[in-house]
Parts: C-alpha cells; sequence; structure tokens
C-alpha cells in the first residue's frame, strides 16, 4: 500500500529550497573564534553614540542577585507523591505489545507501507493513546497517519498564514484534540544573504485543531526556530515548554483545555546560544527539566523559570538530543579495558562512579563534534550516543551529580548533523545516522544489535518506538517515513547460520525494492 499526499499550497515553492539543516561548526583558533551569539549574529550596535555622561554607581545601587533555588530532597518528595509521573508505565504493562528485543533472534522486518511525502521530514509525533502518527516537514503541512491501516486521517495547514511555514516538531495535548506545532517562519517576499534563504520571522506555536484542521491558538515569543515542544501538567495546572535557535526557553502556561494562553515566562541566562531538547526529571513532580543547550546540559526549574545547576560539555560542537530512559537491564559501566579508545573520547581512564544511595535517573544524550580543521569535511572525533546517571542531592543545597556511564559508537556510524534525535524503549537507543541508516545500540552493552538501511542516503531525523504496539517509525530527509515490526526467526534458520560458521550479517542486496535491514548478533 502507498500512500502519496499531495502538496496544497503550490505557493510554498515559491521560494528556492533551504539549504540543508544541522552543519556542524568547523574547527578554528580561539583567537578566531567569534563572542558567545544567540542563533543568529544580531546587528552590531556598537557605532551607536554614548548618551549622557557616565555616573559612578554607589553601593546602595548594585543589585544583589537572588540565590539560585535550591534542591531539597524532603520537599521534592513530598511533591512527586503527590504528582506521581507517569512515564515509563507501557514498560511495565501485561497488555502491551510493544517491541522488546532486536537481535539476530527478534530481527525487524520492514512493513510493505510506503508512507510518502512531497517534502524533508523533520519530526514525528504520537497521540497519547497511539492510534495517530503526525509528520511534520518543511512545506508547512502536518500529516495525520492511522497507525493501524497507515491511512492519512488529515492534512493540517494554516491557510491564513501569508508567509512560509516549515514544522519541525509536535506534541500531541493529553487528549489528543490538539496538536501543537513550531517550527521556521520566513518572509515569502524578503531573502537573507546571510541564510542563503528566505529572511526569518519570529516563530510562533501554532495550536491546530485535529478533527477540523483549524488554527486555534497562535503563541508568540520566539524570534528564531522552535526546534522542541513538550506538554507538562505540574501541580494540576496545564504548561507548554519549547525550546528554540534564539537560545531561549520557554514556558507557556495554558488552560485547562490547551488552547488559551494563561502567560508566558521566559528562560534566560544570557550565554545559551542554542537550545534544542527538553526532558523532565522522574519523581520530581515535574518541576526539573533538563535542556540540552549549546554543547552541553542544563537543569532548570519550570516553577521559578530559572537555572538550577549547569554540567560540563559533552561533545565539541552540540548536544542537540537528550531524554531521560528507565533501562531494563543495568547497563555496564564502560572502561578503557572493555572499549576501544575510539569508544570512549571522555570516558577514557575513568574510575567506575561510585553506586548512589539516593535517587538517581538515567539519560541519554547524542551529539555533533567539530569538523576536522584539515579538511574540515570530517568530524574531529567519532560520534557517540552518551548515556549519563544523574545523581539526586541528598541533602538541601545540595549538587546533582551526573556521571558517564557508557559510550555508543560504531565505525560505521556517521551522525555529524544537529536536529537529529534518537529514541529508546528502555533496551536500546535508535541512533539515527546523516547517511539514510539507523543503528541500534544495546543500552546494556554498548553492542550494535541492527542496522536499518532503508531510507536514502541522506539524515535520518527522527524515530519512535509505538508504546503499546509492536512497531517503530523512522523519518527522514527522503520524505518518507518507514514502519518496522519486531519478529521471531525460525529457530532452523539460527541452526543453519550456526552451522555455517555463526555470520552476524545478513548480505546486502543492491535491489531497491528489497528491504535493506541488517540483524546483527550480538
Amino acid at each position: 500500500t502507498v500512500n502519496n499526499t499531495d502538496v496544497e499550497d503550490e505557493d510554498a515553492f515559491d521560494a528556492p529550497a533551504p539549504k540543508a539543516r544541522g552543519r556542524p561548526r568547523k574547527v578554528v583558533d580561539e583567537a578566531d573564534k567569534p563572542k558567545a551569539t544567540r542563533g543568529r549574529k544580531k546587528a552590531d550596535d556598537s557605532a551607536a553614540p554614548a548618551k549622557g555622561k557616565a555616573r559612578q554607581t554607589t553601593l546602595d545601587e548594585v543589585e544583589v542577585k537572588p540565590k539560585p533555588p535550591s534542591f531539597d530532597p524532603v520537599e521534592n518528595t513530598e511533591l512527586a507523591q503527590a504528582y506521581p509521573d507517569p512515564y515509563w508505565q507501557e514498560l511495565l504493562s501485561k497488555n502491551s505489545d510493544r517491541i522488546d528485543l532486536i537481535d539476530e533472534e527478534h530481527p525487524l522486518e520492514l512493513l510493505p507501507y510506503t508512507i510518502t511525502d512531497q517534502m524533508a521530514l523533520t519530526g514525528l509525533a504520537l497521540s497519547p493513546d497511539g492510534t495517530m502518527l503526525a509528520t511534520l516537514g518543511s512545506t508547512g503541512h502536518v500529516h495525520v497517519w492511522d497507525t493501524d491501516t497507515f491511512e492519512c486521517l488529515a492534512t493540517l495547514r494554516d491557510k491564513s498564514e501569508p508567509n512560509i511555514d516549515e514544522f519541525f516538531v509536535g506534541q500531541f495535548t493529553p487528549n489528543s484534540e490538539y496538536l501543537v506545532v513550531g517550527g521556521k517562519l520566513k518572509d515569502r517576499k524578503r531573502w537573507s544573504e546571510a541564510d542563503e534563504d528566505n529572511h526569518i520571522l519570529p516563530c510562533p506555536l501554532k495550536v491546530f485543531n485535529v478533527l477540523t484542521g483549524e488554527v486555534v491558538a497562535r503563541l508568540e515569543g520566539h524570534s528564531e526556530e522552535i526546534l522542541c515542544v513538550k506538554s507538562v501538567v505540574f501541580k494540576g495546572e496545564n504548561y507548554l515548554v519549547t525550546t528554540s535557535q534564539d537560545g531561549y526557553i520557554r514556558r507557556w502556561h495554558m488552560d485547562s483545555s490547551w488552547v488559551v494562553l494563561q502567560g508566558t515566562m521566559e528562560i534566560s541566562d544570557g550565554i545559551t546560544c542554542m537550545a534544542f531538547t527538553v526532558s523532565f526529571l522522574p519523581h520530581t513532580g515535574n518541576r526539573y527539566f533538563i535542556a540540552s543547550t549549546d554543547d552541553h546540559l542544563t537543569l532548570m526549574d519550570l516553577e521559578q523559570c530559572v537555572i538550577v545547576q549547569r554540567f560540563d560539555p559533552i561533545y565539541s560542537s552540540y548536544c542537540d538530543c537528550g531524554k531521560f530512559i528507565e533501562p531494563l537491564e543495568e547497563p555496564v559501566f564502560q572502561t578503557l579495558a572493555s572499549e576501544s579508545a575510539d569508544a570512549t573520547t571522555s570516558a577514557s581512564g575513568q574510575q567506575p562512579p561510585v553506586a548512589p544511595s539516593g535517587t538517581y535517573a538515567y539519560f541519554i544524550t547524542r551529539g555533533v563534534e567539530l569538523l576536522d580543521a584539515e579538511d574540515n569535511t570530517v568530524s574531529s572525533r567519532p560520534n557517540t550516543c552518551t548515556l549519563h546517571r544523574l545523581v539526586y542531592p541528598t541533602e538541601r543545597d545540595g549538587k546533582f551529580e551526573l556521571q558517564e556511564i557508557r559510550r555508543y559508537h560504531h565505525e560505521e556510524y556517521l551522525s555529524n548533523s544537529w536536529l537529529i534525535r534518537i529514541a529508546s524503549n528502555g533496551r536500546y537507543i535508535l541512533a539515527p545516522t546523516l547517511n539514510g541508516q539507523v543503528f541500534v545500540f544495546s543500552i546494556a552493552t554498548g553492542q550494535v544489535t541492527g542496522i536499518l538501511r532503508d531510507h536514502d542516503t541522506i539524515e535520518v531525523r527522527d524515530c519512535k518506538f509505538h508504546p503499546t504496539k509492536n512497531l517503530l517509525f523512522t523519518c527522514g530527509d527522503d520524505g518518507t517515513i518507514k514502519a518496522y515490526k519486531s519478529t521471531l526467526r525460525d529457530a532452523n534458520s539460527l541452526t543453519a547460520d550456526a552451522t555455517a560458521g555463526g555470520s552476524v550479517k545478513e548480505e546486502r542486496v543492491e535491489d531497491p525494492d528489497t528491504p535493506k535491514t541488517v540483524a546483527v548478533s550480538p
């Protein structure tokens, strides 16, 4: 079954196609590095004449900055008990048919549904009940698909928008009635030489009614591309949290319908250039979240809209995706003796961290490295995904500790392009690449247990495990969505493989109509 969606807005193609997103930064000498700016470089106002005469500031006029909020374990425990979070409940459900194992005995099978679109697909969003899959991309359309039949249920587009929409991210509201989307808004009549694209405009969040296709709310606040949107309930109130290429993270307080804005606040520090993703800390009542910002992670307080703690850089260019997970197997700490040097870019020589006695949670990240200084074509360090353990403070005013547990790497894992998202089901990490592949890493051991090679050889942008069905989805710049299911290989075929010498890879086939999924034995 082939589902091809038609683009209704031909005017969306008035402007030339935008340049590829996600170019990593080049290595430059320290003296040549520009000072940090938020997103695009702002106009230089240094030539503006000074007004009036400066006067000396007295001590009474010096503003004393308030002390950063402390993390109180007792208060946090009470909050978590009053507002328990529902994370990973599907992992414990006996009625769930979600994908559990991916290995030589349980390979992934590409389903015979080719869902295509006439645009590069940047993001995926699943409805809370798992019945709908939304795809977002560069033509300003959102398509909503049935996850049983893979038929297109709706096409959402802001018909009143005079400029050019590109949607990167989306989030269904808890009742699945609305879909909140964000991305880039470009001036149809102005060109930017700096971006080699249409001039960027302030980028709003748009809330679509999924049934009628109408835009029921437009939330203004970000000056550049919106890169992430999350919905969350905190102390019984509804909130959206967004990140942007303008360097800001914004909290939107919504009413009970998720349509009417009650108020908005900005979380800023004057330092962050780009903010990518957010993920909420388990067992904190949704008060705290970690944001992927520039090349590191930042811990933030949703209630106070302030930064609690900033952690050391993880990657040399960008840390563009991070999320909390619940491992189904205890991960093995990576040591120099157990892994190659290439796979231990920062963990080399580390001693295993002391097992925490209090609360902790696991967190995975992926990132982009600076380009090689010699020819600026390859990354200066191998691309990796990283597993961290965040240890919560046990005393008031204590600090969180971010422990690196292991790096995930393969010589063919090439992912040095930002705006790529990883996913996990608690046992594996799905890690897309810039050349059409998706690697499956075992969280516990770090081994590659599968490689998906069914997209064209350009960026795969997003991937999702279905929370209850035997399905996972991938999408990319080739304009296709691939759907897979986990299967069980026949015992006779496994025996034949073992007799033949235990081959760990299936032979690649060049027939374009033949799935090129590869199963790798652990």
